[in-house]
C-alpha cells in the first residue's frame, strides 16, 4: 500500500492489529455513499493509537479512491486566534480535497499551507475556478477580521461542497476537545471561544459529510459532546488490543528494532501491557541499561525502569498527564482519592464510602464536584450510577501512580511494586503454557519455525 499522508507512527509497517476497528470504520466510510453513516466519536485514553488509526483510515480511503473524500484535521494544543484557526482548517481541507481529486499527493504537504494566494493558484491550475471563488470569499472574511462569520463559513464548506457537487466526504477531526479551549476570539489570546463546538449542532447531522471525531481526554470530550452536541454523535470505544494482536505487535517491534524476544517473554510483555500499544512500544524501545527482553529477570528490570525510574517513558508520560489533570482540579485530597480508588479498583465505591474511608473534611457536594473533575481528567472512572466511582483499570498506571504518591501519603515502600511484578510474572508464566500450545499449532499450520534458542528476531509472529 502507498501512503499519501505521513503517519506519525514512523515506519508504516509498525502499525499492527486493529483489524476489528479498521474493518468497522472502513465499512462506516463505505456506508457514507448510501447516507447510512452517523457522526461518530472515537473514545479512548491517551496513547491508545487513535491518531495512528485515523491516519491509517485517511490513507486507506485516499488510495481506495472509492467515492468518499477523506479530510483529516488535528486541533493542536496550541493557542490560536479564531481567524488563524479558521484559515488553517479551511486551507487544510482545500489542499486535501484537491489532492484527492487530482491524485497528486504533493498537495498534501505544500511548502506554505498558510497562504490563500498559493492555494488559489493551485486550484486555478487544476481547473477548478469555483474553488478559487470560495478561497477568495474566505480570504475576504479573514482580512476583514470577522471570525464568527468565518467559522460559520469554513465549518460548513465540506458539507456544502459535497452537496453542491454530488460528492461524499468524511471529516476526521482529532483532539476535538481542544476546539473550545485552544481557540481565542481575540488576537491577544485572552478571550476563549468557548462555543465553537456548538456550531456543529446542525452540521454533525449531515449524512453526506459526517464527522469522525476523537480526543485524548475522554471525560473532557464526553462532557463537550453531551453538553453542547447532545444526540449528535454515536460513541465508539478504542480499547486495548486483543491478546493475539498484542503478541503480534511484540514480534513486529522485535523484528523492526532488532530486539530479540522469546515466545515466553513476548507473551509476558503483551499480557503485562494488557494489550496497550503504548506500553508495548515503550517496553520494546526502552532505554533501560543492559536491556534484555529474552529473560524474565531482564523483562522485570525494564518494567521497573519504565514505571518507577524518572527516565522511563511510561512514567514520564503518565506523570505529565497526571500533573496536567491535577492542575485542572483543586489538588486538596485528590491524590488520596485517586490512590484509594486505585487500591480498590476491583470494585466500585460510593461517595459515602470514599468520604468515610478517607475521613474527608468536605461536604458531599464538594466531594462530588472533585470526583467529577477527576473523571473529566480521565484519572478515575464513573461507576454504574452517579453515586459510584472506580479506579482506572490499568495495571501499569496503578503502579506508576502508587510509586510516586503512595509513600507521600501512606509511608509506602516502593519495593513492594517490584515484588508485585515478580508475582504477576509467575502467574502469567503459567498462563503462557496454554497460549504456547496455540502458537505452536499455528506455526506448524503455517510452516513457521523459530530459531533453536526460541528467539523470534526477524521471524514471523505466531498470531
Amino acid at each position: 500500500m502507498d501512503y499519501a499522508k505521513e503517519e506519525r507512527i514512523g515506519n508504516p509497517d509498525l502499525f499492527t492489529g486493529r483489524k476489528k476497528e479498521l474493518a468497522y470504520f472502513l465499512n462506516w466510510i463505505r456506508n457514507i455513499k448510501e447516507r447510512k453513516s452517523h457522526s461518530t466519536a472515537l473514545l479512548t485514553r491517551r496513547k491508545m493509537g487513535k491518531t495512528a488509526l485515523l491516519e491509517r483510515l485517511f490513507n486507506l480511503a485516499f488510495f481506495q479512491n472509492d467515492g468518499v473524500i477523506p479530510f483529516y484535521y488535528e486541533i493542536k494544543e496550541v493557542k490560536m486566534w479564531q481567524g488563524d484557526f479558521c484559515k488553517d482548517f479551511f486551507l487544510t481541507f482545500i489542499y486535501q480535497y484537491i489532492a484527492f481529486k487530482t491524485r497528486k499527493m504533493e498537495y498534501l504537504n505544500p511548502m506554505d499551507r498558510f497562504d490563500f494566494e498559493q492555494a488559489e493558484a493551485v486550484v486555478i491550475k487544476e481547473g477548478d475556478p469555483e474553488l478559487a471563488q470560495l478561497i477568495n470569499g474566505v480570504k475576504r472574511e479573514y482580512t476583514d477580521e470577522h471570525p464568527d462569520i468565518l467559522w460559520e463559513l469554513v465549518r460548513e464548506v465540506p458539507m456544502r461542497l459535497a452537496a453542491r457537487r454530488g460528492e461524499f466526504i468524511v471529516q476526521m477531526i482529532d483532539e476535538f476537545q481542544f476546539l473550545n479551549s485552544m481557540i481565542f476570539r481575540d488576537k491577544a489570546l485572552t478571550n476563549t471561544a468557548k462555543t465553537l463546538a456548538g456550531g456543529y449542532l446542525s452540521t454533525a447531522e449531515s449524512k453526506i459529510a459526517p464527522l469522525l471525531v476523537s480526543g485524548s481526554w475522554v471525560g473532557w470530550l464526553m462532557d463537550l459532546l453531551t453538553m453542547m452536541l447532545p444526540t449528535r454523535f454515536r460513541f465508539k470505544n478504542l480499547d486495548n488490543m486483543p491478546e493475539d494482536e498484542a503478541v503480534e505487535m511484540v514480534y513486529n517491534y522485535s523484528r523492526f528494532f532488532e530486539e530479540p524476544v522469546t515466545g515466553e517473554t513476548a507473551y509476558l510483555i503483551a499480557a503485562l501491557a494488557e494489550g496497550s500499544p503504548f506500553y508495548i512500544s515503550s517496553i520494546m524501545r526502552s532505554e533501560c541499561e543492559d536491556k534484555d527482553l529474552t529473560t524474565i529477570d531482564g523483562l522485570t528490570r525494564i518494567l521497573e525502569f519504565e514505571t518507577l525510574d524518572n527516565r522511563g517513558v511510561i512514567k514520564f508520560t503518565w506523570m505529565e498527564y497526571v500533573n496536567t489533570a491535577f492542575s485542572k482540579v483543586n489538588d486538596r485530597n485528590a491524590k488520596k482519592i485517586v490512590l484509594h480508588l486505585c487500591k480498590n479498583n476491583h470494585r466500585e465505591l460510593t461517595r459515602k464510602e470514599i468520604m468515610d474511608d478517607l475521613e474527608l473534611d468536605m461536604t458531599d457536594e464538594q466531594l462530588e464536584l472533585k470526583l467529577k473533575a477527576l473523571i473529566k481528567a480521565d484519572i478515575i472512572n464513573q461507576g454504574q450510577t452517579n453515586f459510584d466511582y472506580r479506579g482506572v483499570s490499568d495495571n501499569i498506571f496503578d503502579k506508576v501512580f502508587r510509586g510516586v504518591y503512595e509513600k507521600e501519603i501512606l509511608n509506602f515502600d516502593v519495593r513492594e511494586i517490584k515484588k508485585e511484578y515478580g508475582e504477576e510474572l509467575e502467574t502469567l508464566k503459567k498462563q503462557y503454557a496454554g497460549f504456547n500450545k496455540e502458537a505452536e499449532a499455528y506455526c506448524r499450520e503455517k510452516g513457521i519455525a523459530c530459531s533453536e534458542d526460541n528467539k523470534w528476531l526477524g521471524g514471523t509472529a505466531p498470531i
